[in-house]
């Protein structure tokens, strides 16, 4: 069997993932950004192939006139990369990991055999036409696959009420919690003052401003300190900067974060909290502090609080409720709180969503299409 993955953003240690889902004498294509975060293009591992081909966006254009245009061109050419990877390859199964709505409307002649997605987002963070056509074009995708792969039960039900796709094609695998080396972890943060980390992609309905707002109701004897790590919106990348610059306890590492920066940030981390407004999908993120060991505080939104509540990892608050998650963070950072048993869930957690376990769930899914 070959397995062609599109999977763009994949990061190095992500394709644990990947190698666990063959067996011997299959081969399966990763096909990626050429970008500073990706795996090295070339063998990797026993199956795996990385192809280091497609275009990053030219963010020197962000923020000017031609951003638009120059998005536009590089998600078109993304797709006519794949369209020419799979023409030269010819794999059994394509799995496409990252959905675009405006340039996967067609396959092209060099469709694969099976065509499996991964939907990550039932409906986009950000909308850019009305709502009625983006569904329309998303209903139009959904329907053009073999099968459709969420990480989260309430995330099918989604799929199921809100575009009618049929049960049979649809299927539920955990979010894998990355493997991270003995090195870059600690059981315990350090000692001293405790940090809460926002980690990740700064946008609008990322709620870093109710964040902020929660920050200040905090009383000013609470000894903590926040940082912000991430890059994103150039808007919501100034308002952190400023709130960083006039709050004291407060810091903001605005930039793309290497992968030992990361893993240095949530080993430092006390409280990793994810305060979205609006989401319509499971968190990677979430994912990271559970290979940390780091109990979060996270809003009910998408997969966020049925997968907190069910791992039983951490606190649940309503969306864009500054006062709610102020009260949630002087809860965690009470040392009569709960916090150590938050953090010995995420171990049961870590070994029930492995690469190789959830490998063996999507292999099975595979020979179910084949």
């Amino acid at each position: 069997m070959k397995i062609h993955w599109y999977w763009p953003f994949a990061r190095p240690e992500e394709l644990h993932w990947a190698e666990a889902t063959c067996r011997q004498g299959e081969e399966l294509i990763v096909q990626v950004v050429d970008r500073e975060a990706a795996p090295p293009g070339g063998p990797w591992g026993q199956h795996l192939r990385v192809e280091r081909n497609l275009p990053d966006v030219d963010r020197t254009a962000i923020g000017r006139a031609q951003w638009l245009a120059s998005r536009a061109r590089t998600y078109t050419e993304r797709s006519r990369a794949r369209s020419r990877s799979w023409a030269a390859e010819a794999p059994d199964i394509a799995h496409i990991h990252y959905l675009n709505r405006f340039t996967d409307l067609r396959w092209g002649g060099s469709r694969p055999p099976v065509l499996v997605l991964s939907v990550h987002d039932v409906m986009p963070h950000v909308l850019r036409g009305p709502r009625r056509i983006e569904k329309q074009l998303l209903q139009r995708i959904y329907n053009s696959a073999d099968a459709l792969i969420v990480h989260h039960e309430l995330l099918r039900t989604r799929l199921q009420d809100e575009f009618g796709i049929d049960p049979e094609r649809l299927h539920v695998i955990g979010h894998q919690v990355f493997p991270v080396p003995e090195n870059l972890r600690s059981v315990k943060p350090p000692d001293g003052t405790p940090t809460i980390l926002f980690f990740g992609a700064l946008r609008a309905n990322k709620g870093t401003k109710v964040l902020c707002e929660a920050i200040e109701m905090l009383p000013s004897e609470l000894d903590v300190q926040f940082h912000f790590a991430g890059r994103g919106d150039l808007e919501v990348e100034q308002e952190l900067s400023r709130f960083a610059a006039t709050n004291s306890r407060t810091t903001a590492e605005i930039g793309f974060i290497e992968y030992e920066r990361k893993a240095e940030l949530f080993r430092k981390a006390s409280i990793v909290v994810l305060p979205y407004t609006e989401f319509s999908s499971q968190s990677g993120v979430l994912h990271d502090a559970y290979g940390h060991g780091r109990p979060v505080i996270v809003t009910d939104v998408g997969a966020l609080g049925d997968t907190v509540r069910e791992d039983g990892t951490g606190l649940v608050v309503p969306p864009s409720s500054s006062a709610e998650l102020s009260k949630a963070l002087e809860q965690l950072l009470d040392a009569t709180g709960p916090r150590s048993e938050l953090s010995e869930a995420t171990t049961r957690v870590v070994n029930e969503r492995s690469p190789q376990r959830l490998g063996g769930n999507l292999r099975s899914i595979y020979q179910s299409l084949c």
